[in-house]
Parts: structure tokens; C-alpha cells; sequence
């Protein structure tokens, strides 16, 4: 059995696939190939099996005599990575960005009227942090 964290998956080779995984494994073939690690033969014998595959366990003997990179059965996480909230508040891009603009302009205004208390600025960064998260802009976009 294979363990991830606390929670435990039994034998996954028995998993349907869909064109997307036998897609991927026919790629990762190809990487080989142009390794040099397959002949012309092997690699045109795998690759029509991998796109007839119906479950992990007729893919995974294709790649059992070969290095990373190879596919493998999908692996279930409490959160995918493209559904991970960007920032502390979900918001869209655009919400996001009209929230970040007028900050600048409220704490402007909020100085002024709260006698020039200088506080009010440190509502720019700390919007930001709520609004983009710790790593900020940055990373966002990236696939």
C-alpha cells in the first residue's frame, strides 16, 4: 500500500485513465526516445499500447526498464494547487486590483480627517498581504 500523510491507497494499477494520462505517457515515451533510450521499434511498439491503455496497470510495464519521467496513478490532495486560494480573501483579479487602487486614496482621505494620523498608510501593505497573499503578485499566473 501506498501512504501519504495519515491516509492510505490501495493498489491504484486497476485505475481507469482518460486520453489526458495515456497522452502523457505516449509524451513521456517520446521523451525516451529522443534519449536514445528506446529503438525506433520499442518505442512505436509502447506508444500504441500506452494510447490503447485502459487502467494504470496497462501503462506502468511500458515505463518498468526506464528513469523519471513516467506517469503514475493520480493521487488525491485536500487541495489541487489551481484551486488554492491566492490570497487570504477570494476575490477576482480584477475585485482584487479596484481594492488595491483606492487604498492609497482612503488612507489619503482618512489622514486628513482623523487629524493627520500617519497610521492609516500601513493599510496599503497590510491590504495587499490580504488581498495577494505573502508571496504577493509574484507567483501569480505562473503554470
Amino acid at each position: 500500500m501506498d501512504q501519504i500523510g495519515d491516509h492510505q491507497f490501495g493498489d491504484t494499477g486497476g485505475q481507469r485513465i482518460g486520453s489526458d494520462e495515456r497522452d502523457l505517457a505516449v509524451t513521456q515515451l517520446q521523451h525516451h526516445y529522443q534519449a536514445g533510450r528506446l529503438t525506433p521499434e520499442e518505442y512505436e511498439d509502447r506508444s500504441v499500447r500506452a494510447s490503447r491503455a485502459q487502467t494504470w496497470a496497462d501503462i506502468t510495464p511500458h515505463f518498468a526498464d526506464l528513469p523519471e519521467p513516467r506517469p503514475g496513478p493520480v493521487r488525491v490532495s485536500l487541495v489541487a494547487p489551481e484551486q488554492a486560494p491566492q490570497g487570504l480573501v477570494p476575490l477576482s483579479d480584477r475585485a482584487r486590483e479596484t481594492v488595491m487602487a483606492l487604498t492609497p486614496l482612503v488612507a489619503l482621505i482618512l489622514f486628513f480627517v482623523t487629524d493627520l494620523t500617519w497610521y492609516w498608510f500601513l493599510a496599503i501593505p497590510i491590504v495587499g498581504i490580504v488581498l495577494y497573499g505573502p508571496e504577493g503578485r509574484r507567483h501569480r499566473g505562473r503554470r
